[in-house]
Formats: C-alpha cells, structure tokens, sequence
C-alpha cells in the first residue's frame, strides 16, 4: 500500500496547510491561529470555510491558482461550492488590478 493511500487526511491537511501558508499575510493572525487549529484537529472543512470566509470580510486578493487550490480541496471533501464561489470576486479584483 502506498504512503498516498494509506492516510489521505494527512494529504488534504498539507494541501490546507499549503493553502493557509499562502494566504495568511492577508488573515487577521487570529484567523490564522483558529485555521491552524482546526488543520491540526483533523477539521480541514471547517478550517476551509473560515477562510473563505474571512478573506472575503478582509477584502483579500485571491489568485487564479489559490482559488484552484480551493477548488479542489471543497471537492475532495465534498464541501460546500460556496467556499470557492464567494472568493471568486476576490479574483476578479485581481484581474481590475493589473489592467
């Protein structure tokens, strides 16, 4: 069995970790504690949706390939779209800003 199958949790906490890695200059750094937290309890969801959340009440600038990244995290844990479809203005911000 490889290392891969054996324990996919431990690849959706990396990629949420990876996530939050990326974006925590834009999170109040309780956020980022809280989100720490929850990946750390095995709560990568929860942990997913207060980020979504929180970039959006930050007004944060999200990139095309971050918001792939959380794209494919709500589908590998079967989440809620609302976690990728709130974010999406946050890109189109990006876009305006370097027209």
């Amino acid at each position: 069995m490889t290392e891969r199958a054996a324990a996919p949790h431990e690849e959706v906490q990396g990629k949420a970790r990876g996530l939050l890695i990326e974006l925590a200059s834009q999170l109040p750094s309780v956020t980022v504690g809280l989100v720490e937290e929850m990946i750390d309890a095995n709560e990568c969801g929860v942990a997913l949706e207060i980020m979504s959340e929180m970039l959006v009440e930050s007004r944060a600038v999200v990139s095309p390939d971050q918001l792939a990244m959380v794209s494919e995290l709500v589908r590998i844990m079967r989440l809620d779209s609302i976690n990728v479809e709130r974010l999406r203005p946050l890109v189109a911000n990006l876009d305006n800003e370097t027209s």
